[in-house]
């Protein structure tokens, strides 16, 4: 008889084991379906940012086209209205950095399919960093104030035989270039 209980308490650990385990499971799968959309709520709601930025500042792109490294100091002194300017334009570039790094972080976590990356999220990110390489290259060159997901992702893509410094000038040159940036 004993055997009988024994054989009994070891099956019903068992299942209580397996339950436990499938519970786990359940809760893990819905753990990672909650940070997906938090993800997805969180680079949406920093696209937004940037794209009504830009709006109401539609300068910043003739801007990115004068930067030059001596204007990191304008942008601390704001003397004058034109410095102040550069201030907008470093806070956009602060915004793009950041939809940047949230969407690299998000891919390498898996936070985000590769397919909506590839297709939606790394054309732009390619599209942002070069339509601002020069300040990016600034910021790059000091090594402590860009995320290794940006160094990355622009190493990755120099290897692939991306030129961000001319393609910034090709940009700017010519709207046919968007083809070789955005997919489609």
């Amino acid at each position: 008889m004993n055997l009988t209980i024994e054989v009994l308490a070891a099956f019903i650990a068992g299942i209580a084991a397996l339950l436990s385990a499938l519970f786990s499971l359940i809760s893990f799968i819905q753990i990672r379906k909650n940070q997906k959309v938090s993800t997805f709520s969180e680079i949406s709601a920093l696209y937004d940012q940037l794209i009504g930025f830009r709006i109401n500042h539609p300068e910043v792109l003739s801007l990115s086209r004068k930067w030059n490294s001596d204007m990191l100091g304008i942008i601390y002194k704001q003397a004058n209205k034109k410095n102040k300017e550069w201030v907008k334009y470093y806070t956009f570039v602060e915004l793009c950095i950041g939809y940047c790094n949230a969407v690299l972080h998000a891919r390498k976590r898996k936070l985000i399919d590769k397919d909506t990356y590839e297709n939606q999220h790394k054309p732009l990110v390619k599209l942002l960093l070069t339509e601002h390489n020069p300040i990016i290259s600034d910021i790059i060159q000091e090594r402590k104030y860009i995320s290794p997901y940006i160094e990355s992702f622009r190493q990755s893509l120099r290897k692939e035989g991306w030129n961000w410094e001319k393609e910034y000038e090709e940009l700017a040159k010519s709207p046919q270039k968007f083809k070789a940036i955005l997919p489609g």
